[in-house]
């Protein structure tokens, strides 16, 4: 590649027939200026390129962290949605065997509320037949008792007589 100094010190040979030396080296003068700023800018540009290659280079670097944290977050989350799951369905099922805990308990308390019922019905029956039957023994001894005491009365009635 040529540099603006090239330029600047190229000599050519003077012929008789020839450009103006004087035209050439002013022609030359503005190509070096020119090109020693193309040089600088192309060079400017190549740094920013370079520049905007590490920027792109950090920016995939970043996004690619933020995607593995994304996947990591997501699996977290579908963890805990899971954990939470099960947790729920061991909430439910221990809450299902209280239940069953509690209505068996009052099952059976039924049942021997039901028992202590069913005694008490045949305890006040069998009392109720004793009541009864000392009543009628009672009444019976009543009957016996007017039926001895109207004989007597009728045995004393002709004595007194």
């Amino acid at each position: 590649m040529i540099t603006p100094n090239d330029i600047a010190v190229k000599e050519f040979k003077k012929s008789a027939v020839g450009y103006s030396p004087e035209e050439v080296d002013a022609f030359l003068d503005e190509i070096c200026i020119d090109y020693d700023r193309l040089m600088k800018e192309n060079i400017e540009l190549k740094d920013k390129i370079g520049m905007l290659h590490q920027d792109n280079e950090k920016y995939h670097s970043i996004q690619g962290g933020l995607e593995r944290t994304l996947v990591l977050a997501e699996k977290a989350a579908a963890e805990m949605k899971e954990a939470a799951m099960l947790m729920s369905e061991q909430i439910k099922n221990d809450a299902r065997q209280k239940a069953e805990e509690i209505l068996s308990d009052a099952r059976t308390k039924v049942y021997e509320l039901e028992q202590d019922i069913a005694r008490l019905e045949n305890r006040y029956e069998l009392m109720r037949t004793r009541v009864k039957l000392l009543l009628y023994a009672e009444i019976e001894l009543l009957d016996k008792n007017e039926i001895f005491a109207e004989k007597e009365e009728a045995l004393q009635q002709p004595l007194k007589e």
